[in-house]
Formats: structure tokens, sequence, C-alpha cells
């Protein structure tokens, strides 16, 4: 097993801060589809996938400026894990797709 985080794809998809999405492989060997990857000011950072919050209806709930509202897939205990695991993918990332970021 390896010890680090692996970058197997990126499909880059250029949108605001919004540099694409990738799919990560974890050390535990647990894969991660469509891990966004954004960047603004110089920095960088990546978040697990999220899907869109749908209403009874059966439409995407907006909020009142007209935006898509999103709802988490995957969470972190605390900040610190989140910032850990944003901070791996994106060395990982940077090591494997180095122009992505660029």
């Amino acid at each position: 097993m390896s010890a680090a985080f692996v970058v197997e794809e990126f499909v880059p998809v250029v949108r605001n801060t919004l540099r694409g999405f990738a799919r990560v492989r974890m050390p535990s060997g647990m894969v991660l589809h469509d891990v966004a990857v954004h960047q603004d000011n110089g920095t960088a950072w990546a978040s697990p996938a999220s899907k869109p919050m749908i209403g009874r209806d059966g439409t995407a709930i907006r909020d009142a400026s007209g935006k898509v509202k999103y709802t988490r897939l995957v969470g972190f205990t605390s900040r610190q894990l989140g910032d850990r695991f944003s901070a791996s993918v994106i060395a990982a990332l940077r090591a494997r797709y180095p122009e992505a970021l660029s």
C-alpha cells in the first residue's frame, strides 16, 4: 500500500475558482471521484465531491442570488483533517499534472 495520495486522472474545467476534477487514490486504497480543485489568488484547495440539493419538486435548490446549493458527500471530523486532505491532493496534483494550476 502506498503512503501518498495519487491523482490518477485530472479533467480541467475552468469556471470561476474551479480548475477541474480529480480522481484521487488515497493511501488506504480508497478512490475518490470528482474531487473539485479550486484556485484563487495563488491559493489552491481541493474538496471532495458534493451534490446539488434537490427540493421536493425535484429541482435544484437555489440561494438568494440564484446559485445552486450543494451538500457534502464526504466530510471531516475537524478543519485540520480537511486541510490536510486538501494539501495532500494539491501536492499529488502538482506532482502528476504540474500544468493544472499554472
